[in-house]
């Protein structure tokens, strides 16, 4: 049985009157692809801010690599949350160096050069980040995350502004992350690209989880999602 790296128990965020997590627990395994699946709404990225401390729940406790949630960890947490924090006037390796520098990070270049090489950006030269396309910018979004090597990389709707070879690429990537020991959360309301990545899915409708499980061969995503949240969600 594998170890779990996340996991949140009783989970509540409200805002107001508005519930948008209600009671979710959820169990992420070592060096698995986990799927948070639901519409848009449905709370994923609320979920995701909290995993990563960008907000606090109103209920509830997170835990990360068997510990409560504590601020050091984020050195072993690499996340893409929404859009990515760029410096328009800067090109793909200043930016890197910007966040290389503020993590202490040591042979900056060649970290420098290894993410960009993962993430297909290592001939954008002296291109300003601003003259990117919105493809690129996720790409670049995802190579900051990555920097470090973290244990655990939580990705918000990463195809966002991807083409088709874009998002493939990026597949193929998130596919060879768990044999680099990088267990990954992702977060999509694309069933059909999620189901060629998975293998642990979380389900979330209006706030709450309504089933978490592994992904089995042969299983029909879009149909377990639809039986699970019903149609027109």
């Amino acid at each position: 049985m594998r170890s779990v790296v996340t996991e949140t128990r009783n989970l509540k965020k409200r805002y107001g009157k508005h519930l948008a997590v209600n009671n979710v627990s959820l169990s992420v395994p070592e060096g698995s692809i986990y799927g948070l699946l639901g519409a848009n709404g449905a709370g994923k990225s609320t979920i995701m801010k909290m995993l990563t401390g960008l907000i606090k729940p109103t209920e509830g406790e997170v835990f990360v690599f068997g510990e409560p949630w504590q601020r050091d960890h984020l050195k072993s947490m690499g996340a893409l949350i929404e859009s990515p924090a760029l410096y328009g006037n800067l090109t793909a390796t200043e930016n890197l160096q910007i966040h290389t520098r503020l993590m202490g990070l040591r042979q900056g270049r060649d970290e420098i050069n290894r993410v960009l090489a993962l993430v297909g950006l290592t001939d954008t030269g002296r291109k300003l980040t601003s003259q990117f396309s919105t493809g690129m910018k996720q790409r670049l979004g995802i190579a900051i995350a990555l920097l470090g090597h973290p244990k655990l990389l939580i990705l918000d709707e990463p195809t966002n502004g991807l083409d088709p070879l874009g998002i493939q690429d990026l597949r193929q990537l998130i596919r060879s992350l768990p044999s680099k020991g990088i267990t990954v959360i992702l977060s999509s309301h694309i069933l059909t690209e999620v189901a060629q990545i998975v293998d642990h899915v979380g389900i979330i409708s209006e706030g709450e989880l309504k089933f978490e499980g592994p992904v089995d061969p042969g299983l029909d995503l879009e149909e377990l999602f639809i039986k699970t949240v019903g149609r027109g969600k």
